[in-house]
């Protein structure tokens, strides 16, 4: 079973926003095409892209249409087949390296130096530590096959 792509559709000039979404997923959907999917991944993308392209060009509501579906197809991706955009886990780290090293290195400063002030020297540790995680598991993702050719904010 192949995965549907989607309607070519044109925007004006004052709807950048909701261009930029529907080329990034274009691209999304079109470099799908090009994996082997299995066949329920595929049949739950299709239906979300046949309800897409059902949708007028003129709907008040596209943009959150488009966003609704990359968000969809980009979560069954990750839970189904763990495949991830590129920079995935980097981001994720950046943030839960921070939350998880920074905070207990901070506090652990803290009650070393006898100064709340140290509490902030964990956090860039944090994020440092973080970053290294992430970029690992980027490149493992990458070698397994399992990360997408493009980055999603």
């Amino acid at each position: 079973m192949e995965l549907e792509g989607l309607k070519t559709r044109f925007f004006s000039d004052k709807k950048k926003a909701i261009s930029k979404e529907y080329a990034l997923l274009e691209q999304l959907v079109q470099e799908l095409q090009h994996r082997d999917l299995p066949p329920e991944v595929v049949v739950e993308m299709n239906q979300e892209i046949e309800r897409l392209n059902d949708v007028l060009d003129h709907h008040l509501k596209l943009y959150f249409y488009v966003k609704s579906v990359k968000k969809k197809v980009l979560n069954s991706l990750l839970n189904d087949l763990e495949i991830v955009p590129k920079n995935y886990y980097r981001n994720l780290w950046s943030a839960l390296g921070m939350l998880v090293f920074g905070v207990s290195l901070g506090v652990v400063f803290t009650s070393i130096l006898d100064n709340i002030s140290a509490f902030a020297l964990g956090l860039p540790i944090g994020m440092a530590i973080g970053l290294v995680i992430g970029i690992e598991m980027d490149r493992r993702a990458l070698e397994n096959n399992k990360q997408l050719e493009f980055e999603i904010n």
